[in-house]
């Protein structure tokens, strides 16, 4: 191939990557992958009742006024399942209000995250009875 024809062919390669790389969700985790709208969530306003989770990011619905409280709750609700949590949480008892006509519903998305405790390991093993009898040996 010649050069001339190389360099013709350059553009549209440098466009591809480009496109290949924008159309992937930067920061998804694999590990939790969408949910379907609807799914089962633990909403607090606070912090969640569950002692280990891992945050997945914040969650941001924009409505309109006229739109109920309800609705744009359950639009914030499909939004928590989609980024693939299972926790929703330090949700505001009453909207943002930034403009007349709008209000504004944000919180934390997060996914529960199974993780053994210490007291469910087995003890270490005792010491030697002997142990510490011995004189120091210096090295």
């Amino acid at each position: 191939m010649s050069r001339r024809r190389l360099l013709a062919f350059a553009p549209a390669l440098v466009l591809a990557a480009v496109v290949a790389a924008c159309s992937r969700a930067p920061g998804r985790d694999a590990r939790y992958p969408r949910r379907p709208p609807g799914c089962p969530l633990q909403i607090t306003s606070g912090l969640p009742e569950v002692k280990v989770w891992d945050d997945i990011g914040l969650v941001q619905v924009d409505c309109h006024l006229d739109e109920s409280e309800v609705a744009c709750l359950g639009r914030l609700h499909t939004e928590a399942c989609r980024m693939g949590g299972d926790l929703l949480y330090n949700v505001p008892k009453k909207a943002l209000r930034p403009v007349e006509r709008g209000m504004i519903y944000r919180a934390q998305v997060a996914h529960t995250r199974d993780v053994k405790k210490a007291d469910d390991a087995p003890p270490p093993p005792p010491p030697p009875a002997d142990a510490g009898s011995a004189p120091v040996e210096p090295l």
